[in-house]
């Protein structure tokens, strides 16, 4: 009896441990934007090498065999980026996906780009409601009739029974979907951490063992939700194309732990966590972030309906996988990085893009940004494809085949606007620097928005604040551009209406047959070196820097010999506002900053707490001076300047 007992003891003791605590897998992919086959390095057959839904496909299936209680995840947007999606909008991911089993996805800022009916139609093409995985944003307002339909497949949060553990999941997605896409009325609320508590009060009173975010703000905001909203246990970053080899650990503030985790993109490769939950809370068991290369057989009844699918996009636009265009000689890196740091930060494809619009069209300057421009070239062959998915993030009704260029002029000054505005957001990614040809900027972050332009020169001469100047750019920057800077004048606009960015590309790819990365130190994060190490050989006052300004700008001057220097800042009734030099200086070059603003280390007058708008001068006197010929001489300049707040 003592024995029986003993045993259904340890049975209870087994028991009640297997239910206080189970373990789990996660899967988790994001921003695979369509890129339904491999990408490059090709191979001598053009096949490529890495990447692929039949290669995660293989994994996806392997884990599901192999392991129990698995969960499956997706981070957001499969909308724009590849043939696939402009052939087929999406519908051959999401039909795969749902075969592969796929828990939930996020809905992602790309998958409005083509206003909330294609979303609705791709949808519902692709499995009918109730019949396919759910997607999650707890973010987008659904309730206004025009989008209503969409509720039959997205959702602010869901549970769901894995094991033991009763999940609870919710989503995110960046405010920045109201202005580069096109939501409509599916506007996306900017209220982050409202949204985020709201949604973890209620998932916590479902009765949910482990909360999961699936964020489509960025890994940098991720972070910051960490830090200041407890309850979150695990967040699937996407949106900003990074991989996290590691989780990122935040500790939120009541203590707990928040694991960050971030799979590139384009199916490059797959992460998978393996946790443990109890009613202690959550722990991780081991992290790895799977490659899918070579090393991983692409699925076959997965890469044949791939194969069937690239058919039907060449019977469209041609042999666009099946036949080489040209040769990369080496790896072009897509994204600029570590912006604050001093140095360049031009990208090889940023180059490279910009080069091929002026070829086309023979302009002084070509602009893109970080967030126009997608994937980057690999060494070796290339094909059509390859040109398509560095500009992929576009669409026209005219070819389908992306965002076409568009040549104007713009005047120094409204230029200048339109790189503050790139620079506006640098701290935080390269969504909005401005990658450039045929000029080049120097640039501080560590100064407020809109006043980070330090100097800026075109075909190897100061800009010039009046003149107008030829431009190449997509259609959608242009169109960006004149939404967020109102009073900008865009002169002689010249749509390409039968050329997009990946017919440019091409054709440039095509001219060239073998091309190289190149970076030329043309964005240039901090101050540009006046004095060469060569004696200036005149007395020189330079036109301010940026003028108009707001709330800083920079003097500069040039001294052949040396003498007692000042330079004083004066208002329209020459009244002195505030001394900047006051000293002897020996021969050389100079910068010196100006603020109008009190705050800003500048020595205002007692009393006044900022500078209004406004036209002021700046005067520089030197005096007592011995020039090059043995004579003392004065020299005196007076420039104007405007600030505007």
């Amino acid at each position: 009896m003592k024995n029986s007992i003993l045993l259904l003891t340890v049975f209870l003791m087994i028991t009640f441990t297997l239910k206080a605590q189970d373990t789990l897998t996660i899967l988790h992919i994001n921003d695979t934007h369509s890129c339904l086959a491999p990408l490059g390095p090709r191979n001598a057959n053009l096949e490529g090498t890495q990447g692929g839904i039949s290669r995660a496909a293989t994994v996806i299936g392997m884990t599901k065999m192999t392991e129990q209680n698995v969960l499956t995840l997706h981070g957001g947007d499969v909308f724009i980026g590849d043939f696939f999606f402009n052939k087929f909008l999406s519908v051959p991911e999401f039909q795969i996906l749902n075969s592969l089993g796929l828990d939930a996805m996020a809905v992602g800022n790309h998958e409005f780009d083509l206003t909330p009916a294609y979303l609705d139609t791709a949808l519902r093409n692709s499995f009918p409601p109730g019949y396919g995985f759910p997607l999650i944003s707890s973010n987008v307002n659904l309730d206004d009739p025009t989008v209503q339909p969409l509720k039959d497949y997205i959702f602010p949060f869901i549970t769901k029974q894995v094991g033991n553990v009763k999940v609870g999941m919710f989503s995110l997605l960046t405010p920045e979907t109201n202005l580069f896409s096109q939501p409509d009325s599916a506007k996306v609320s900017d209220d982050i951490a409202g949204t985020a508590l709201a949604m973890i009060d209620t998932l916590t009173s479902l009765g949910c063992d482990l909360i999961i975010c699936l964020s489509h703000l960025g890994i940098f905001y991720d972070q910051d939700l960490a830090a200041n909203i407890p309850g979150i246990n695990i967040i699937i970053s996407a949106h900003d194309h990074l991989r996290t080899d590691q989780p990122v650990e935040i500790t939120d503030p009541l203590g707990g732990t928040t694991y960050i985790v971030q799979a590139d993109a384009f199916y490059k490769c797959i992460g998978k966590m393996k946790i443990a939950v109890s009613q202690s809370g959550m722990e991780l068991i081991d992290y790895s972030l799977i490659n899918l290369d070579e090393t991983i057989p692409e699925e076959p009844t997965v890469k044949a309906a791939i194969d069937g699918l690239i058919s039907e996009i060449e019977n469209t636009w041609g042999p666009v996988y099946s036949q080489q265009i040209g040769t990369a000689t080496d790896f072009f890196e897509e994204v600029a990085t570590n912006l604050g740091e001093n140095g360049p930060h031009d990208t090889p494809i940023g180059n490279f893009v910009t080069d091929a619009y002026r070829w086309k069209t023979g302009t002084e300057i070509g602009i893109t940004v970080g967030g126009s421009t997608a994937q980057p070239i690999y060494q070796g062959p290339l094909v059509g494809a390859d040109a398509f998915r560095v500009v992929g993030y576009g669409f026209n009704t005219v070819n389908g085949l992306g965002f076409r260029i568009v040549k104007f002029k713009l005047t120094g000054a409204d230029l200048i606007a339109g790189l503050e505005l790139g620079l506006s957001m640098a701290e935080f990614n390269d969504e909005l620097l401005p990658q450039v040809s045929g000029m080049k900027y120097y640039y501080n972050l560590a100064r407020p928005s809109f006043s980070r332009i330090e100097y800026v020169e075109v075909g190897g001469v100061p800009i010039d604040l009046q003149q107008e100047y030829y431009i190449t750019t997509n259609e959608f920057l242009l169109m960006a551009l004149t939404q967020m800077i109102p009073t900008i004048n865009i002169i002689d606009s010249s749509l390409y209406v039968n050329d997009s960015e990946f017919q440019v590309l091409t054709e440039y790819i095509i001219s060239q047959q073998t091309i190289s990365p190149i970076t030329r130190g043309n964005i240039v994060a901090g101050i540009k070196e006046i004095d060469e190490g060569e004696t200036p050989g005149q007395f020189r006052l330079e036109q301010n820097y940026p003028n108009p300004f707001n709330p800083s700008t920079v003097i500069s001057y040039q001294l052949p010999v040396s003498g007692f220097v000042s330079l004083i800042v004066y208002d329209v009734l020459g009244n002195e506002v505030v001394t900047l030099v006051n000293e002897y200086k020996p021969a050389g070059s100079y910068e010196v900053e100006f603020s109008g603003h009190s705050d800003e280390g500048q020595n205002l007058p007692a009393g006044r707490q900022g500078l209004s708008s406004g036209v002021y001068f700046y005067q520089l006197l030197v005096s007592a001076l011995q020039s090059k010929d043995g004579k003392a001489e004065n020299f005196i300049e007076t420039k104007k300047m405007l600030m505007l707040k």
